[in-house]
């Protein structure tokens, strides 16, 4: 009977080339600063079924060759910038960076000091001029930070 519903169906059936284009997947790896750790709860429950990542094409990766994009979270300290700057300097080109809630765009609670520098902007990283996805909130929604992701891959840059 499958058989027989698949001939029936033949005569809709488009060739590969005339499908639209599916957008391009998203490796991130995450970069998890100091503070609060509420943007890295987020991001953990955007990791799971509720959001299934699978299905649009992200996948969070362990390692920075594997990755497209830096996750940032959370503030950048002196002690951690020559760790960003490696997994920055590991990652293959083109490469780019998202940055998820006020506190990784230097904007929360946690002010410039002496241990800590502010947002990924303010790290300094080679060859980093804006940031793709730029999510404000503390912390943002999961949603929010799909819909960002989404939207970049549909080609746009994300500033919300």
């Amino acid at each position: 009977m499958i058989y027989l519903r698949a001939l029936l169906d033949a005569h809709r059936w488009r060739s590969r080339s005339a499908l639209p284009t599916a957008p391009r997947p998203l490796a991130l790896h995450v970069v998890a600063g100091g503070g609060c750790d509420g943007c890295l709860t987020e991001t953990n429950a955007l990791q799971g079924a509720a959001y299934d990542l699978a299905r649009h094409d992200i996948r969070f990766v362990d390692t920075p060759h594997d990755a497209e994009l830096l996750f940032v979270v959370g503030v950048i300290t002196r002690a951690m910038l020559p760790a960003v700057q490696e997994r920055w300097a590991a990652m293959p080109s083109p490469k780019g960076v998202v940055a998820i809630g006020d506190c990784a765009l230097g904007k929360g609670p946690f002010g410039t000091n002496y241990a800590i520098l502010g947002g990924i902007m303010e790290a300094g990283l080679a060859g980093m001029q804006h940031c793709d996805v730029a999510l404000q909130g503390c912390p943002p929604a999961p949603a929010e930070i799909l819909r960002g992701l989404l939207l970049l891959t549909t080609g746009r840059v994300v500033s919300a």
